[in-house]
C-alpha cells in the first residue's frame, strides 16, 4: 500500500509542478526540443523570397570601415530597389545623424583656424542622411529600432495599426519602458519600422522571438512582422486573444492571453506573450549575398540580381567584431541577429510553425495523471525485470509521442513532466518497496529465527509471499518431545543446574530438528513442540520428522555417554525421552492475542500428537507415531504398536513405533523381528493369549538390539491381565488408555 501511496503523491506533486512550471524543469523541456530541432530542423527552401545582405568582412575590406557613410548605404539601398527588392529591412539602428555628412564635416573644419572660409561649396552639398532618406522614399524600407528597459523621449507616430480579436492580451505581452528609433528623417521616410529585440531564455538561447512588444500603451511589431506587413501593403495587424475562440489556458487565466497574430494573409500562432517559436534551419549559404557584390560595378558580380527581385531583403552585419550574435538551438552555436529575423520571415511565408495548441496542456496533464496512476498501481506488484520493462515501455511511449508530434505536425507536446513523473515515481516506489521488503524480511528473520533453521529463515525472508500469517489450514507433522521423569530430576538439582542441563539437552535437539526442516513451536520446560510443512512447503515432512526422531535418539545416547561421568556440571545418570509424532490438518499462523502472539499451530492433530507422546511412557518406548505419519514412511523400519483409544478422543488411533531408517529396514534381523511381530499382533487381536504370550517372550529377545524390548514387557503384562479378565464384548483389539 505504501509504494502505491508514494506513486500517487509523486503524481500529484508533478501535476502541481506542471501548473507552476519551475524554471529548472522548463529548462529540460527546452533542451529536449532543442535536440529534436537538431534532429529535424526546418528544411530550407531556396525559392522562399527572403535574402540576407551580409555586411561581412570582405565587404568592409572592399568598401571601408563600418559604419559606412549614409550615402554609401543609400547606394546599396537604391541598387537593391533597382533590382526589384520587395522590401528592404534593416537590422541596423540609424539612431544618430551621419557624422560624415558635409554639414558635420564643415563644423569640424570651421573649428580649424587654417581652414575657415576655404570650403564654402560644402554648404551646397546634401547631407548623407537626406540622401538615404530620399532612397528610402523610392523603395519600401523597414527600419529597425531597439525596445529598451529604460524610459526614453516621446515616441514617434505609429507607422501601423493594431486591431483586436477578442479581449486585449496586452497584459501578457513583453513590456518595455522606451525605444531607440532611427532619426526622424529616416524614420519618416521609411515605409515601416520594426523592433530588432530578442529575449533569450535563461540559458541564453533564443528559441522564441516577440512579434509584438508593448511600450506603455502602444504596441510595436518586430522587424520581420513589419516587413511582411509592408510587402503586402496592409495598414495594420490583427491580434487574436485565446478567449476569442475558447482556447483558454487554465495556467494563465487571469487575463486573456495572445494566441495568434494576423499579418495580411498570414495567420501566425504565437505564445501567450506574443512570441513566435522560431523553427530554425541549418546554416544555409544560399540565403546570403555579400554587400560588396551589390556595390560592385564589375559585370561579373551581377549574379545577385535574380536573387533579389521580389524578395524581402534583410540587411545586417556578419563581420567579426560587428555582428550582434544570438545563440540558437541549432548546432553551430551563435548566429547574427539578422539571420533570426530572416528565418522568422521564411517560416511565416512557408507556414511552417512550431505551435503549442491549447489542447496540448490537457494532453500533458492527463499523461502525468494516467502514467503516474498506472505506475503507482502496477509497479509495487511487479518483479524488478517487469518493472523495468514497464517503465521503458511508458518512457518510450511518452518520448516517441512527443517526437512524432513535433516531426510530423510541429506540435510541442512536452514529454518532460510525464517522463520525470514516472522516473521519480519509479525510483521512489522502488526504494519504498525495497525498504518495506527489507523491513519485512528483517521482521520475519527476527520472528522466525527462533522457530526455523537459518536456511529456512532465509527462504521465508526472501519469499514472504510463501508465508500466510494470521492462520491458514494445512497438513503438518507435529512432534512432542518430553524428558522422562523430569520432575524427579529437577528435585535433585539447584535452579542453575536445571538451566544448565536443559540448555545442554535442548540445544542439540533443536539443532537436529532445524536441520531436518522443522519449525520450533515452543519450549515448555523440558518439552519441545515442533512441526513440519509450515511456513514453507515440505512435501517430505513425514519422512523428515522420522529422520529427526532417529537422530535425536542417537544424540541422546551420545549425550548420556559423554556427560554421565563428568564433574563439570550435573547430568542425570541416564536421561530418557519420549517423542510422539502425528500428521494432520491444523491451523498454522500467528496465534495469540492482540497484545501478544507467536507463530504456532492448533488443531486436533496436534492434540493427538501430544496424546501419542504421552503413550510412549506406557509402552516403554522412546517414540510412537500416528497412522497418518507412518503410512508415508515406506522403506523405514516401522512396526505397528497398537490400536489405542486415547483420553479425550472417541475415534481410536493406530500407533506405530519407529525402529530405524531404510538401512535398518533391510537388515535380516529386523525382517525376522517384523515378521514375528506381525504374528504376535494377529494372535493378540484374536485373543490367542497363550500364543501371543509366547511370541512376546521371543520378541523380547529379538528386539534388544533395537531397544524396544520394554514394549514387549508391557504387552506381556497386558496379555497376562487379559487372560485372567478377558476384554468385554466383541473386542476389536482396541486398547483404551486410562492416562494421558
Amino acid at each position: 500500500m505504501a509504494p502505491t501511496i508514494v506513486g500517487v503523491v509523486v503524481t500529484i506533486l508533478f501535476l502541481l509542478a506542471y501548473m507552476v512550471k519551475p524554471q529548472s524543469i522548463q529548462r529540460l523541456s527546452d533542451l529536449f526540443f532543442d535536440q529534436i530541432q537538431n534532429q529535424s530542423p526546418r528544411e530550407y527552401n531556396p525559392d522562399t523570397p527572403v535574402r540576407i545582405i551580409d555586411i561581412d568582412d570582405e565587404s568592409i575590406r572592399r568598401i571601408g570601415q563600418w559604419p559606412w557613410p549614409r550615402n554609401t548605404v543609400a547606394k546599396l539601398n537604391s541598387r537593391l530597389g533597382d533590382a526589384g527588392a520587395a522590401v528592404i529591412a534593416y537590422d541596423i539602428i540609424f539612431s544618430e545623424a551621419d557624422r560624415t555628412s558635409p554639414e558635420n564635416m564643415l563644423q569640424v573644419l570651421e573649428s580649424n583656424p587654417n581652414a575657415q572660409g576655404k570650403f564654402p561649396e560644402i554648404l551646397n552639398l546634401k547631407s548623407h542622411d537626406s540622401i538615404l532618406a530620399e532612397s528610402f522614399k523610392e523603395t519600401r524600407v523597414v527600419t529597425g529600432f531597439f525596445l529598451l528597459g529604460n524610459a526614453t523621449a516621446d515616441l514617434p507616430p505609429p507607422r501601423q495599426g493594431f486591431s483586436l480579436i477578442g479581449d486585449s492580451p496586452a497584459a501578457h505581452l513583453e513590456s518595455y519602458q522606451g525605444a531607440l528609433f532611427a532619426i526622424p528623417e529616416l524614420y519618416n521616410a521609411a515605409s515601416g519600422a520594426g523592433h530588432v529585440s530578442f529575449i533569450p531564455d535563461g540559458d541564453g538561447v533564443v528559441r522564441t522571438a516577440p512579434l509584438v512588444g508593448r511600450v506603455g500603451g502602444r504596441l510595436f511589431p518586430s522587424l520581420s512582422a513589419e516587413a511582411l506587413r509592408v510587402v503586402q501593403d496592409v495598414p495594420s495587424f490583427a491580434i487574436k486573444s485565446a478567449n476569442a475562440s475558447g482556447e483558454w489556458d487554465i495556467t494563465k487565466n487571469k487575463t486573456p492571453h495572445m494566441s495568434m497574430m494576423r499579418i495580411g494573409s498570414f495567420e501566425v500562432p504565437t505564445t501567450s506573450d506574443g512570441k513566435i517559436r522560431v523553427h530554425y534551419t541549418t546554416p544555409q549559404e544560399a540565403r546570403y549575398i555579400p554587400a560588396w557584390k551589390i556595390m560592385s560595378s564589375d559585370p561579373n558580380d551581377l549574379d545577385w540580381i535574380d536573387k533579389i527581385a521580389g524578395h524581402i531583403v534583410f540587411i545586417g552585419t556578419g563581420a567579426e567584431g560587428l555582428k550582434d550574435l544570438v545563440t540558437t538551438p541549432i548546432k553551430g552555436g551563435e548566429r547574427p541577429g539578422v539571420v533570426v529575423h530572416a528565418q522568422i520571415a521564411e517560416q511565416i511565408i512557408q507556414g511552417d510553425y512550431i505551435s503549442k495548441p491549447y489542447w496540448t496542456h490537457s494532453v500533458e496533464t492527463v499523461s502525468i495523471l494516467i502514467f503516474g496512476a498506472i505506475l503507482a498501481l502496477l509497479l509495487p506488484h511487479l518483479k524488478a525485470a517487469r518493472g523495468i520493462i514497464l517503465i521503458l515501455v511508458m518512457g518510450n511511449a511518452i518520448y516517441f509521442s512527443s517526437y512524432f508530434a513535433f516531426t510530423k505536425y510541429a506540435y510541442l507536446l512536452d514529454p518532460v513532466y510525464p517522463l520525470l513523473s514516472i522516473i521519480v515515481s519509479y525510483i521512489l516506489i522502488t526504494l519504498t518497496a525495497f525498504y518495506m521488503t527489507e523491513s519485512e524480511r528483517s521482521r520475519i528473520r527476527g520472528a522466525f529465527s527462533l522457530y526455523l533453521s537459518p536456511e529456512m529463515v532465509r527462504q521465508v525472508s526472501e519469499n514472504p509471499e510463501l508465508l500466510t500469517l494470521g492462520g491458514e489450514e494445512r497438513e503438518i507433522s507435529i512432534l512432542f518431545l518430553d524428558v522422562r521423569a523430569f520432575s524427579k530430576i529437577s528435585e535433585t538439582m539447584r535452579p542453575n543446574e536445571i538451566t544448565e542441563f536443559l540448555n545442554r539437552f535442548l540445544t542439540p535437539m533443536t539443532n537436529i530438528l532445524q536441520s531436518h526442516e522443522a519449525t520450533i513451536d515452543k519450549y515448555i520446560g523440558d518439552a519441545i513442540v515442533a512441526f513440519w510443512n509450515a511456513p514453507l512447503d515440505d512435501p517430505l515432512h513425514q519422512r523428515n520428522a522420522a529422520r529427526a526422531v532417529l537422530e535425536m535418539q542417537a544424540k541422546l545416547a551420545d549425550l548420556n555417554a559423554k556427560y554421565r561421568n563428568q564433574n563439570e556440571f550435573r547430568w542425570p545418570d541416564t536421561v530418557r525421552m519420549g517423542i510422539g509424532i502425528n500428521t494432520g490438518v491444523c491451523c498454522v499462523g500467528n496465534l495469540g492475542s492482540e497484545q501478544r502472539f507467536s507463530y504456532s499451530m492448533i488443531g486436533d492433530a496436534a492434540n493427538l500428537a501430544s496424546r501419542i507422546e504421552g503413550l510412549t511412557k506406557q509402552y516403554g518406548l522412546s517414540n510412537l507415531i500416528g497412522y497418518n505419519t507412518a503410512k508415508e514412511l515406506n522403506g523405514f523400519a516401522v512396526l505397528e504398536a497398537d490400536i489405542v483409544s486415547v483420553v479425550g478422543r472417541v475415534q481410536p488411533e493406530t500407533i506405530f513405533m519407529l525402529v530405524g531408517d531404510e538401512h535398518v529396514a533391510r537388515e535380516p534381523d529386523f525382517k525376522n523381528l517384523r515378521d514375528t511381530h506381525n504374528e504376535f499382533l494377529k494372535a493378540y487381536r484374536n485373543s490367542e493369549w497363550s500364543r501371543a504370550k509366547a511370541l512376546c517372550e521371543t520378541l523380547h529377545d529379538l528386539s534388544k538390539t533395537y531397544k524396544i524390548f520394554r514394549y514387549y514387557d508391557v504387552m506381556s503384562e497386558r496379555i497376562t491381565s487379559f487372560s485372567k479378565t478377558p476384554p468385554e464384548g466383541d473386542w476389536k483389539g482396541i486398547y483404551v488408555a486410562q492416562n494421558k
